[in-house]
Parts: C-alpha cells; sequence; structure tokens
C-alpha cells in the first residue's frame, strides 16, 4: 500500500509538471503573438505617421511656393504702379537731360 501511495505521488507530480510545461508552452505562444500584434501595430503607427508628415510637407511646400508667386505678383504690380506713377517725372528728367547732352549752352533756358 505505501508503494501505491508513493507511486501515485510521483504520477501527481509528472502529471502536475506536464500541466505546468504545457501552461508555459502556451504562455510562450501567447507572448509571441503578443510581441508580433504589438511589432504589427507599431509599423503600422510609423508608416501611418510616415504619410501624414510627408502629407504635411507637401501642403507646407504648396503653401510656401504659393506664397511666393503671389509676394512676386504683388512686387511686380507694386514696381508697374511705382513705373506708372513716376513714368511724367522720369520723361521730364530724360528730356532736360537730353536737352543738356544735345543743345549748345547759349541755346539753353
Amino acid at each position: 500500500m505505501q508503494k501505491t501511495v508513493l507511486e501515485e505521488i510521483i504520477k501527481t507530480e509528472k502529471e502536475a509538471e506536464a500541466i505546468i510545461q504545457q501552461a508555459r508552452e502556451k504562455a510562450g505562444s501567447i507572448i509571441a503573438a503578443a510581441d508580433a500584434d504589438y511589432n504589427n501595430a507599431l509599423l503600422s503607427a510609423k508608416e501611418e505617421s510616415r504619410i501624414k508628415i510627408q502629407s504635411s510637407i507637401n501642403s507646407a511646400q504648396e503653401k510656401a511656393e504659393s506664397d511666393f508667386i503671389s509676394a512676386v505678383k504683388d512686387a511686380e504690380n507694386e514696381n508697374l504702379a511705382f513705373f506708372e506713377k513716376s513714368s511724367d517725372r522720369t520723361d521730364t528728367i530724360a528730356d532736360l537731360i537730353t536737352d543738356m547732352l544735345i543743345k549748345p549752352e547759349y541755346e539753353r533756358e
């Protein structure tokens, strides 16, 4: 009878060890699956962030180009307005200089 109890204890210990080993294996596979899910989620988040950042950069570049073109047009319009506003004075000065170069001193007023 003592042998039977001892054999039963040893058998139960082996079964417990097998159950613990199965639990460890299952835990290992769960951890591996969780790690894989985490890595996939991380890669997905990185890609999504990269796409959003690239989109923001593209938008900023387009806005900068548009602002630059607008600034150039504004400057050209201001230059044209200044030229038109001062063209009478420029023509008068050009005529005076031409007269000074062409007319002899005694014919000048």
